[in-house]
């Protein structure tokens, strides 16, 4: 087997290791979210108040009772941003410095868990029209971007566009297809939007909570010939003051925001360590305030923080909208033979994948979505080949029948990061069963992100999922033809045409009852088969207030009410 392993130089880890020793405090949770419910076809609008704030002159008085301003948040991060576009990129990496530095039109409150609710950010307030197809949204006056340039109602229109448009802006824009039920977004005033869609969307304003739809200033990405992979100037509570690649990035604190008396932080540091055990010594010395959750911190190293510090750090566990498997590229032989990608997956032993790669923190996984309210019932899963254990002869007489029985070599892409590279080790393991011989390539995140965009692999070990649980989350930029994220080229137009029934079903019972027969579809056609789902611990010093975790990971950076009690 030819394994090539990417790790973090001595020098990097060295250099990592005087700046961490100048860092300080820590975090605070609460629970994770279900899938948010269907807007009603009515009017609706929701309050715009925030909750109150101390002003920034009348700082409060240094005890633990309320909040205190001052200090720096610092993290440990898994790895290096593919690049800084938010809009552009699907990295955690990326988000971690996106969602401080930029502001969306509405955004995920994670104080409500389990429940997925959206709340104001740069829109004060919305209303739905009564046929469920025209939002209005009015939009918060007074807002800058980090330039002193006034935020308007034409840079949301020039976002959006710049993400749903590959024509007008990002030809590879991972969520263009999240927002492919928009038909227009027009605005009548400096302060209003009104996006009318083609279609109803049940999950909308679920959608466009995520940290995936940042507002960008219309004049900075105009000024930068569309290019924003090397700048973040947004409106957000923090400035994006520096990084160094392979060691880490800073913001600094937005005096002008617009929410009052936020942020409380004088900043936030990143540092990248790729090395998970690095990252984990760094948490236990406070040298890091927070354990970024991708990659994972492992459940052996979750028992090391109850036995010994559970004290002083913060343990929360999330179920995650996050899946394990194999992407195939199934446009090229052999895996555009049907009965070549069912054999793969009846060679899982998924129960097994899951105390191995996963220490036993997560679920066996084969359909597209989560076990919950939307993933077939666990009843008809136990039925699926594979499922419950292995079929090892079964998938022998399928990869005889189409034509190798001796099995074949295929190159396996694996990404640098630990629960990927368990996962590629794992499907080596299982493949061998059918004599598919699996030569694992282990590339950083750019490389590997770039190869699946190019579609210039056979096999990839995979883990990817989305912000919260919904098919309209989940399930078009993996499965659609011609989805952004299906880089295994799959195209089925029976599972487009049930998508779109899906999105556009209000009745939560009527529309599932569509997604479970969307999931059949692909359980017979394997696109992707999938090992299992991920649960996620975050950890932070408990001298670290106000912060409450997300079921998914990419929304977990939310540092605009964050404050340190020393």
């Amino acid at each position: 087997m030819r394994t090539r392993r990417l790790l973090a130089t001595a020098g990097c880890l060295a250099v990592l290791g005087l700046l961490l020793a100048s860092c300080a405090p820590a975090l605070q949770p609460t629970p994770a979210s279900k899938a948010a419910s269907p807007p009603p076809a009515t009017t609706v609008v929701p309050t715009a108040a925030r909750p109150a704030a101390p002003s920034p002159t009348a700082k409060p008085a240094p005890t633990e009772s309320g909040p205190r301003y001052g200090g720096v948040l610092t993290i440990g991060i898994g790895g290096d941003p593919v690049s800084l576009d938010t809009q552009r990129e699907e990295s955690t990496f990326t988000y971690s410095i996106g969602a401080g530095t930029y502001n969306l039109l509405l955004k995920y409150d994670p104080r409500a868990w389990p429940e997925f609710k959206p709340v104001p950010d740069l829109a004060a307030s919305w209303e739905l029209s009564p046929d469920g197809k025209v939002y209005t949204f009015r939009l918060a006056k007074g807002v800058k971007f980090h330039d002193g340039a006034p935020f308007t109602a034409e840079d949301v229109k020039f976002s959006l566009d710049r993400i749903r448009d590959p024509q007008f802006g990002l030809v590879k824009s991972p969520r263009r297809l999240q927002l492919a039920a928009v038909a227009s977004i027009d605005t009548p005033d400096e302060y209003t939007v009104k996006i009318a869609l083609s279609r109803p969307q049940a999950s909308f304003v679920p959608l466009i909570s995520n940290v995936y739809f940042p507002i960008y200033p219309k004049h900075v990405v105009l000024e930068n010939k569309n290019d924003m992979t090397k700048t973040a100037l947004g409106s957000g509570p923090f400035k994006f003051k520096s990084y160094t690649s392979g060691v880490g990035w800073e913001l600094v604190r937005n005096a002008d925001y617009f929410v009052k008396g936020r942020p409380y932080l004088d900043g936030v540091k990143g540092y990248v360590m790729v090395d998970s055990f690095t990252r984990f010594a760094a948490l236990r010395t406070r040298n890091i305030l927070w354990y970024a959750p991708f990659p994972f911190m492992s459940a052996s190293q979750t028992k090391i923080i109850e036995g010994t510090l559970s004290d002083k750090i913060a343990l929360v566990w999330r179920s995650q909208p996050t899946w394990y498997g194999a992407i195939l590229n199934v446009a090229k032989p052999p895996w555009n033979d049907v009965r070549v990608r069912q054999a793969l997956s009846m060679t899982f032993d998924r129960k097994r994948m899951v105390a191995i790669g996963l220490e036993g923190a997560g679920v066996p996984g084969m359909a597209a979505l989560p076990p919950g309210e939307w993933a077939l019932p666990e009843e008809e899963m136990m039925k699926a080949p594979g499922y419950t254990k292995p079929d090892i002869e079964g998938a022998k007489k399928l990869m005889a029948e189409a034509g190798y029985a001796s099995g074949f070599t295929a190159e396996g892409l694996v990404r640098a990061i630990k629960q990927t590279q368990d996962m590629g080790v794992l499907l080596k393991d299982a493949a061998a069963a059918v004599g598919i011989d699996l030569d694992l390539k282990v590339v950083d995140s750019a490389v590997y992100q770039d190869t699946l965009f190019r579609k210039n692999f056979s096999i990839a070990a995979a883990g990817f999922g989305a912000s919260f649980v919904d098919p309209d989350a989940q399930l078009p930029d993996f499965y659609l033809t011609g989805a952004s994220r299906n880089w295994g080229g799959y195209s089925n137009s029976r599972v487009d045409e049930l998508y779109v029934q899906q999105s556009q079903t209000i009745d939560k019972a009527e529309r599932r009852k569509i997604v479970w027969e969307l999931q059949r579809t692909l359980l017979k056609d394997v696109p992707i088969p999938i090992a299992y789902w991920a649960n996620c611990p975050y950890a932070w010093w408990k001298d670290v207030r106000d912060y409450f975790p997300p079921v998914g990971f990419n929304n977990a950076f939310a540092y605009q009410d964050i404050w340190l009690v020393k």
